[in-house]
């Protein structure tokens, strides 16, 4: 994947619905969430957010991808995300993408709130 198609892919995981989860998420994702969501695994990730209204925008500064090989890219950067409503949510992240049989898929994603 080339780095922009990587950062469509991450936004696709904010902006939308279950079905993005379905196709990026690893079934063994370990996601981070501050309180009260926790500690998630990918499926139970997936059921969790994807019960939750999406964000309507998601603004990524601070980018940075690193690298490890042709098999792995890590994601860092500061989000702030606007609800439907006007909820506003500002983290730090961090988002491991593996790619595993020729797929690429999410294997770990972190949020710190700001």
């Amino acid at each position: 994947m080339t780095d922009a198609e990587f950062w469509a892919v991450e936004r696709e995981l904010w902006t939308g619905g279950p079905a993005a989860f379905r196709r990026w998420v690893a079934p063994e994702c370990l996601m981070v969430f501050p309180d009260p969501a926790g500690l998630l695994t990918g499926a139970a990730a997936a059921e969790a957010i994807g019960s939750l209204p999406r964000w309507e925008r998601v603004d990524f500064e601070s980018r940075v991808l690193a690298r490890f090989g042709t098999e792995a890219a890590v994601l860092a950067y500061r989000a702030e995300a606007v609800r439907p409503g006007g909820e506003r949510w500002r983290v730090l992240c961090s988002s491991t993408h593996v790619r595993l049989a020729g797929t690429w898929w999410l294997a770990q994603h972190q949020q710190t709130a700001l």
